[in-house]
């Protein structure tokens, strides 16, 4: 609906409507019908659409939102829009524009000053004053939300001797006029979804079936067309409740409707913007540590995420979706990165198969309680923490944190999701059983452990980072150089070396020593492997470079791992003295050269955000969500 606003306000969504004017008797020319002068000799116009305010008897609105084409008689219109669009065969006009007719109200309106003007369009046309049509959720036009209740959706009621029609001439006023009103009458021209519409009575909305596909309702004391779309919301629970206690109308509706499954969110990068953005608005003086929203999100979408059916896939894929676990495929949801280990032919399958993986069916998860079953779904998403549960958390998070140190962590973060995790009456997902690490919410291998590995991860890249001990470009130089020398052995081509002039072997030294840090089990066709994924990729992204680190996430990291190992005894020295500098802003007795200390002193400035004037402070640590940082950072790492 937000989106359908903010297009009726765009030049390619503009809509319109009408209302009827009707000025005074003195500027009218004496009457509406014999003997009435020319209205331009009176007005110096030819409609009464811009009339001052003050020589306008009566403006009557239409709450119908009539669309100014009806005004045309059918046969007029239907050669008007052939005349318009007869050369694009592409473009469809509904039937409802073709052959689509004025409300009660506006036909009685029309109709009598036909009457009065003895069938002269163009002086009836005088009365019309066409206006822009803005769909707008605030102001209820267009755009209607209906809650669960049980009152009726549209209801008509007699308006002839309202005080707005006490103005009108006499051959308009003494029709028999009725207007409507309600939630119906209110989505005209635009969207009506209904919230929750199995919680309400059947009787209540029984009547959807009829309206939907006549396009028509019956008031009582009018028929009321309809150019609505008609959209509608249930749990799945209560939608298992219908189709069982209520086949017969299951099966009427559902031949009048559309289901479309609309899961929890499988990504966790959209996920985390709802964080940073709602959850931080609320929490403020609260500081959130850095990766805070990134890992609640990503637990989020790893409790909904389900055991892939490998049966259901290519042979040669089954093998690597047995060992899928759900921080891989929650990983390959939100990036397309996929898991270490799989060959370049597996990595291109299984990126190939995520559309279908959205998508899967499965049997229905049921769990049982007290000697009941209780369904969760089919499909992937249909149940798990819901975003509004993890806000509540975060929020929780922040209001157990003690007076000194008003700062969410996640470690702080990962004790309040333990508390959550045990309020299973509640949440009847995390009752059922493990499969092969999905669904397994606690213990070793469980998604909660997957999620602080995934957290200590991001902070050891952090603080190397800050030791200046990373550096993407050398792993990417490296890289392009492989790929040049393998590329050469591949096709059996000599390389021009600049340096001297002459043509010379690829560097097979060089080549093996890559590739054992990429893959110690690299074989014979390892360097064919590697060219045949980069040539996938370009058919799928062509007039781009290739953007090795995204094809290639698996072997960059042991790169950078190979190289950390080598590193490892450098870091736990650097996170040792930024430890003692925030205890006590003092230097230690470490053994560490000045350089060492220096550069440890630089890692923590920038740690903290210090001396950096643009930086947001939400993207920075604190210095007590640091020293927790780099204390379990100690404790697991080094």
């Amino acid at each position: 609906q937000a989106g359908l606003e903010a297009y009726s306000r765009t030049e390619a969504g503009i809509a319109y409507r009408f209302a009827w004017v009707f000025p005074t008797r003195q500027h009218s020319g004496g009457g509406i019908g014999f003997g009435a002068a020319p209205v331009r000799e009176i007005l110096g116009e030819e409609s009464f659409a811009r009339l001052d305010s003050e020589v306008i008897a009566a403006r009557l609105t239409d709450e119908n939102k009539d669309h100014p084409i009806y005004l045309l008689p059918v046969p007029a219109r239907q050669a008007l829009l052939d005349e318009l669009l007869g050369d694009d065969p592409d473009f469809v006009v509904s039937w409802t524009i073709r052959n689509g007719e004025l409300s009660a109200r506006n036909r009685k309106i029309f109709d009598a000053l036909l009457n009065a003007y003895q069938g002269d369009l163009h002086k009836v046309y005088q009365h019309v004053q066409v206006e822009r049509l803005y769909l707008s959720r605030t102001y209820r036009s267009g755009l209607v939300d209906v809650e669960p209740k049980q009152t009726v959706d549209a209801r008509s009621f007699p308006v002839t001797g309202d005080r707005a029609f006490s103005h009108l001439p006499p051959s308009v006023a003494g029709q028999v006029l009725y207007g409507t009103q309600g939630d119906l009458i209110d989505a005209q021209r635009g969207v009506l979804n209904f919230s929750d519409l199995l919680k309400r009575p059947y009787e209540h909305y029984k009547y959807l079936l009829t309206a939907t596909e006549s396009a028509r309702v019956v008031l009582d004391h009018l028929l009321l067309g309809l150019d609505t779309v008609f959209t509608g919301s249930a749990n799945d629970i209560n939608l298992l409740e219908f189709r069982a206690l209520r086949s017969a109308e299951y099966q009427s509706f559902r031949a009048r409707l559309d289901l479309i499954s609309v899961p929890y969110l499988l990504d966790y990068r959209v996920e985390r913007k709802i964080y940073q953005e709602q959850v931080g608005d609320m929490l403020r003086g609260v500081h959130i540590a850095p990766h805070v929203p990134r890992i609640l999100a990503l637990w989020g979408v790893m409790t909904r995420l389900r055991r892939p059916d490998p049966k259901k896939y290519p042979d040669k894929l089954q093998k690597a979706l047995e060992k899928l676990t759900p921080l891989d495929k929650a990983d390959l949801y939100a990036y397309g990165r996929v898991p270490e280990g799989l060959s370049s032919e597996e990595a291109r399958e299984l990126l190939a198969a995520v559309p279908d993986m959205y998508v899967e069916r499965f049997n229905h998860a049921v769990v049982r309680v007290e000697g009941s079953d209780y369904p969760l779904g089919d499909y992937e998403g249909s149940f798990g923490a819901s975003v509004r549960d993890l806000k509540n958390v975060l929020m929780a998070a922040a209001s157990d944190l003690p007076a000194d140190a008003r700062c969410i962590t996640v470690p702080r973060l990962f004790d309040e999701l333990r508390q959550y995790l045990e309020d299973r009456i509640n949440h009847r997902w995390m009752m059922l059983e493990a499969q092969a690490g999905f669904h397994k919410l606690v213990g070793e291998g469980s998604i909660t452990e997957q999620a602080f590995e995934r957290w200590l991860d991001l902070s050891d890249l952090e603080v190397r980072s800050a030791l200046g001990l990373v550096d993407e470009a050398r792993y990417l130089e490296l890289f392009r150089k492989y790929i040049f020398h393998a590329s050469h052995h591949v096709k059996g081509e000599r390389i021009f070396d600049q340096v001297t002039g002459q043509l010379r072997d690829p560097d097979e030294k060089f080549m093996r020593e890559l590739e054992k840090s990429m893959d110690g089990n690299a074989g014979p066709n390892f360097r064919k492997d590697i060219l045949g994924r980069i040539g996938a990729w370009a058919l799928s992204h062509p007039k781009e470079e290739p953007a090795y680190d995204r094809i290639f996430p698996d072997y960059f990291g042991r790169m950078r791992d190979d190289y950390y190992r080598q590193q490892k005894e450098t870091v736990r020295k650097g996170i040792q003295y930024m430890l003692e500098l925030l205890s006590n802003d003092k230097a230690g007795e470490l053994d560490l050269s000045a350089a060492e200390r220096d550069k440890a002193q630089r890692a923590l400035e920038s740690l903290l955000g210090a001396g950096e004037p643009g930086t947001d402070r939400r993207d920075r640590h604190t210095r007590d969500s640091l020293k927790e940082t780099l204390v379990q950072l100690s404790k697991h790492r080094y």
